[in-house]
């Protein structure tokens, strides 16, 4: 006879508080839809409270049993109505006086005086002070009171002088004057997106500061701020200068004094999470503690004392580290954990976690929808339900030894790297291969780099130089750390960098970890990889069809860079050309800063080739740095010798990378790929100036009946010639305006030869030669839209993609 399976039922009643942490969240994404006010959310909440209790006195003292259904359904509805009444509240005060509207609209360009208590202050290696600012009120100039509401903000100081620097720490109550600016949002389609992570700190307008006065220091012992200060001057005593801020950002969080090299080397090797205060260093925190444990257990009370003194340090170490999202959730979590093991309850990692949950998202709702507090919980739950899995392939017998204890560890890491990757490669572009085993090694060194930098602060408070000493071997493992970090942020294939291809690959991966998580339950093992392997497909068939669209056509990137030109063309064959390379400066240049992280993105590893329009800085900036990255099969080079140190250098570079730098003539034809021409139309032959720019390489892209026209910085005499030469043939869908809309480029004769559709114009906001031109400006707006004219300062990068019979373009902020 037929005997049916066994069904499987997910014991939800094991798990309440992740049951109550769901139906919480599910309140708050219903306040998105803003049905209710906050006042009748509440009403609501406090009527199913009262109903529910109602009915729980009916089913208990009555004994109406069959009222029991309908008190769960309350119950959890009265649930659902918390999480609708904060999110409802929460959306209200956002819904109060915008600074980022009534100051930028009102004041755009005018120096108030803002008046607040500074929260943060770090001077970065560039010479840039950045002040995070709780701002109370912000006068005119006049005196005028311009907005009286309290609000963060943050004010940057270009080029801080000591006297800046030393009235603007943590604590003080200041009066700083400066210019308000709005948050730009992503210059580049694979920038660091500064704008969202500023949205995440509720700072949501800046601004550039100019003078700063000390109203009051930060009170001694009762400020945050003082012990913020007090503890990173501390360290600054007992660490030498070199690992002094290493040792703020592992033991604090302060990762400001970093150098930039080092802070990507952490991330490269999976071990950026060091330096952001999180459950790790909580745990570190707990760690002496925890040994202690069983004395309080022999005393009378000894668990409430011991409850206690915990939420003591974790109160005075959030305080310290400025009560940042990771570190609150961290010490929620910590704090039931340890209750649980002081009362000697039976602990539920997984309820616990979602008690965390809950209690963060009751207090701040808008927790739900940062990033950190997504990645925290993901990698808590991934921990929890994965690592008992990976665990069970090894012999229950063996597990207490050192190596399956070090295994363990490593898996450890691998379960939260697993769960982050998804994340990691749509947000930041890179993941790192060689984490779980870096933060294997690392972990132990930060341990006692954390555990011992603290000793010593306690120390050096009764005596700084025997502080020093006896800090010395935290010290030489701080550097240690530093030096691990960057070997294996330098081993090949420590990291890929790549892009995510499709939001479908987020049901794959959550398909994936269900069913590894399931492999051990035998009723929904087949279910689950059933759901993998068709999330699976369509994120296959959605990769693929991007394929399609971009494969029928010519892609072209005209990158953000500030005051210079680079320009990504990808054909519809797979090939990938640069025109241009972006500027250089003293502290970076393009090539490190955007063109390669884009092309690494994009899962570019090769150039066929780069169009280099002149030597001068602004275009030959990044060349160095991409040569040395990626290989380069050719370098087409317009011919103009330049007595540059930055000229002279790629051309030494290109002979020993034994990459060919050809000139190619006016009236030359490159096919970029079989089917994609490109003409080499610059620089003329009868051009006799010393300028550089007048010899730019001038190149016409063409592909079915759409062309493109790169002109570089080609000026009055290159384009007379140009248009004089070829005359309606010039004509192109898109054209980049020549000079960055210098005056003396884009003159009536080249543009209406040219008769462009669309004209992207390359330049840097407020630029201390003022391009675009007002002339050049106007000319322009003669032959298109406004709405058809783009410029970089103003709109970030370009992209576009010309189809045979159609341009589009690409909005990737989108």
């Amino acid at each position: 006879m037929f005997q049916p399976r066994d069904s499987y039922r997910f014991p939800f009643t094991s798990y309440p508080a992740v049951r109550l942490a769901l139906l919480v969240m599910a309140g708050i994404l219903c306040a998105r839809l803003e049905l209710l006010s906050g006042l009748a959310a509440a009403a609501v909440a406090v009527s199913l409270l009262l109903l529910t209790l109602l009915l729980n006195y009916a089913v208990r003292q009555q004994l109406r049993f069959e009222l029991s259904g309908h008190l769960s359904l309350s119950y959890l509805l009265f649930i659902f109505s918390l999480g609708l009444t904060a999110g409802s509240y929460q959306l209200e005060r956002h819904q109060a006086p915008r600074p980022e509207i009534v100051l930028g609209e009102l004041f755009p360009a005018d120096t108030l005086r803002w008046h607040g208590t500074v929260r943060d202050a770090s001077l970065n290696a560039g010479g840039t002070l950045s002040v995070i600012l709780q701002a109370d009120s912000v006068m005119s100039a006049d005196g005028a009171l311009a907005f009286r509401h309290r609000f963060r903000t943050q004010i940057r100081f270009f080029r801080a002088d000591s006297t800046q620097v030393a009235s603007l720490r943590n604590g003080y109550q200041v009066v700083i004057e400066a210019v308000p600016a709005a948050i730009t949002p992503r210059r580049n389609p694979h920038d660091f997106d500064v704008a969202q992570w500023l949205h995440g700190q509720q700072i949501f307008v800046q601004a550039t500061g100019g003078h700063a006065a000390t109203v009051r220091p930060a009170p001694a012992f009762v400020s945050w701020g003082w012990w913020r200060n007090l503890m990173q001057d501390s360290i600054d005593e007992v660490f030498s200068p070199e690992q002094a801020p290493l040792a703020k950002a592992v033991m604090l969080g302060h990762r400001a004094g970093l150098d930039a090299e080092l802070r990507q080397n952490f991330s490269r090797a999976g071990l950026a999470h060091l330096m952001a205060v999180s459950g790790m260093h909580v745990g570190f925190l707990l760690l002496p503690f925890w040994f202690v444990i069983p004395v309080f257990w022999r005393m009378k009370h000894g668990a409430w004392l011991g409850l206690g003194c915990i939420f003591l340090l974790l109160w005075l170490y959030a305080g310290i580290t400025g009560f940042s999202p990771s570190v609150q959730r961290a010490s929620v979590f910590a704090f039931f954990v340890a209750m649980a093991r002081l009362f000697r309850y039976q602990r539920d990692p997984v309820n616990l976690t979602g008690l965390a949950a809950l209690l963060i998202l009751l207090i701040d709702p808008a927790s739900l929808f940062l990033i950190g507090f997504q990645m925290s919980f993901a990698a808590v739950l991934t921990i929890f339900t994965l690592l008992p899995v990976l665990q069970r392939l090894f012999d229950p017998k063996k597990r207490h030894l050192w190596y399956a204890k070090l295994t363990s560890l490593t898996l450890l890491s691998f379960c939260i790297q697993f769960a982050l990757m998804p994340v990691l490669l749509h947000r930041f572009n890179e993941f790192s291969l060689i984490g779980p085993v870096m933060n294997t090694l690392a972990a132990p060194v930060t341990q006692v780099v954390f555990i011992w930098g603290f000793a010593g602060i306690f120390l050096s408070w009764i005596h700084g130089p025997a502080a020093a000493f006896l800090t010395l071997p935290a010290d030489w493992l701080a550097l240690l750390l530093a030096w691990m970090t960057t070997f294996a942020a330098n081993v090949p294939y420590a990291f890929v960098q790549g892009r995510l291809d499709s939001l479908l690959f987020y049901p794959f991966w959550i398909a994936l970890f269900f069913a590894l998580a399931a492999s051990l339950q035998p009723a929904l093992r087949f279910r689950f990889v059933a759901l993998c392997l068709c999330c699976g497909l369509l994120w296959q068939a959605d990769v693929l069809r991007q394929k399609i669209a971009e494969a029928s056509g010519v892609q072209l990137t005209f990158f953000d860079v500030g005051q210079g030109d680079a320009v990504l063309i990808q054909t519809p064959l797979g090939r990938a050309y640069l025109y241009d390379t972006g500027l250089w400066s003293p502290f970076g240049n393009s090539g490190d800063r955007f063109i390669l992280p884009h092309l690494k993105a994009e899962g570019i590893r090769h150039l066929d080739g780069i169009f280099l329009s002149h030597p001068h800085s602004d275009h030959i900036g990044g060349l160095l740095s991409i040569m040395r990255e990626i290989p380069v099969s050719l370098i087409y080079d317009p011919g103009f010798e330049h007595h540059t140190a930055l000229f002279a250098g790629y051309r030494t570079a290109a002979r020993e990378l034994g990459i060919p730098v050809v000139t190619p003539q006016m009236g030359d034809v490159v096919w970029l790929d079989e089917v994609t021409p490109g003409f080499i139309l610059g620089p003329h032959p009868d051009i006799r100036s010393t300028n550089p720019n007048e010899h730019s390489l001038v190149l016409k892209l063409r592909y079915g009946t759409q062309s493109v026209l790169l002109t570089g910085d080609a000026e009055t005499q290159a384009e007379e010639l140009l248009s004089r030469q070829f005359g309606d043939w010039l004509n192109a869908t898109i054209y980049k305006a020549g000079h960055h809309g210098s005056r003396t480029s884009s003159h009536h004769v080249l543009l209406e030869a040219v008769q462009p559709d669309i004209i992207v114009v390359s330049n840097a906001l407020r630029n201390r030669y003022n391009h675009p031109h007002p002339d050049a400006t106007s000319r322009m707006r003669n032959y298109v839209p406004d709405e058809h004219l783009h410029y970089t300062a103003l709109d970030g990068a370009q992209i576009f993609r010309l189809y045979g019979d159609r341009t589009e373009r690409v909005m990737w902020r989108e």
